[in-house]
């Protein structure tokens, strides 16, 4: 559907009243050198609504809406994580005053990096990540096949009970994943964390491999079977080039969602030698030398792999989180 001409002219109009608004507040005050990340953005927004006054009668598909949302979302997460590398990247014992950051030292990184407490947290992270991932993934493949292929009665409300776990606040989990391992004898153990990391690992996996299969050209499997290809020919042929890639990016996704869970590891784990990282990152204050830099730093560090699965599959990913189906 063409957004109309008054949607765009009040998108247009909400942009540049946003823009001028956060120009003149960030004229009288915000100071320097800030002042210019402030007017950049005010520019950028009132840039956009008089883009938008300007396209408001154009026969194409676009959304003032939409660009002024996208332009929102990129400023509330990219001004986070320049606060986020200024702490980090800011000299010992120095508080910043500013958002830019000033004098640049990167002995808060070196430090995150050979500090124990940091390191035993990511390597439990990792652990628990990777082992709750190869346990999930195995199960979540032949459920994500039988909710697209097979027609079973009740095949709905089971995916609507998977979407319901992934929904679900994993705090009100806590106390009975708790209880649990207190009568196994397993509290305190590193590796206590697996199973309570299932709860997060496989409903994500069975709703990615339910996005993945849906996308399967399954015509092209049933002709290949039909013309009396053998199962290596029907892997080479088939899975690998319309199952493998898809369900790859999956596995990844989701072994990155199950090291980034703070919940459960910060409810599950007793001490600082079972916290995985996002927990530390979040109860260690103090317990690090110089601990806001060098949490800072940690943090910066951890969402690399995020962001470089970000920019080696930017198009598999926005098929498999940002597409909706019809």
């Amino acid at each position: 559907m063409t957004p109309s001409v008054r949607s765009r002219l009040m998108a247009s109009g909400v942009a540049f009243a946003l823009g001028f608004g956060l120009a003149n507040y960030g004229v009288l005050r915000i100071a320097r050198p800030d002042l210019w990340l402030w007017i950049l953005v005010a520019a950028l927004l009132m840039a956009t609504g008089v883009v938008g006054v300007l396209l408001a009668d154009t026969t194409r598909a676009i959304s003032f809406w939409a660009i002024l949302g996208l332009e929102v979302f990129a400023v509330f997460t990219l001004v986070p994580l320049l606060w986020t590398f200024t702490v980090a990247t800011a000299p010992s014992g120095v508080t910043p005053q500013t958002l830019w950051p000033q004098d640049v030292s990167w002995s808060a990184l070196d430090g995150a990096l050979h500090s124990d407490i940091l390191r035993r947290a990511a390597g439990t992270s990792v652990l628990v990540a990777a082992l709750a991932t190869l346990i999930a993934m195995p199960l979540a493949i032949p459920a994500a096949y039988a909710f697209v292929r097979l027609t079973v009665k009740g095949r709905r409300i089971a995916y609507g009970f998977v979407l319901v776990a992934l929904l679900m606040p994993l705090v009100a989990l806590a106390g009975p994943f708790a209880g649990q391992l207190i009568a196994f004898d397993l509290y305190g153990s590193r590796l206590a964390l697996v199973v309570p990391a299932l709860a997060v690992t496989l409903p994500l996996a069975i709703w990615l491999s339910v996005t993945v299969f849906r996308d399967v050209p399954w015509s092209l499997g049933d002709a290949v079977r039909a013309d009396g290809a053998t199962r290596a020919q029907q892997l080479r042929l088939f899975a690998a080039p319309h199952l493998l890639p898809g369900l790859g990016v999956a596995t990844l996704l989701v072994f990155v969602a199950g090291c980034n869970d703070f919940v459960l590891g910060s409810a599950l784990a007793p001490d600082a030698q079972t916290l995985p990282l996002p927990a530390t990152l979040l109860l260690a204050s103090g317990q690090v030398d110089d601990s806001s830099a060098a949490i800072a730093a940690a943090g910066l560090l951890w969402i690399l792999p995020a962001v470089v699965l970000l920019l080696l599959f930017p198009r598999r990913i926005n098929q498999l989180l940002g597409r909706s189906y019809r």
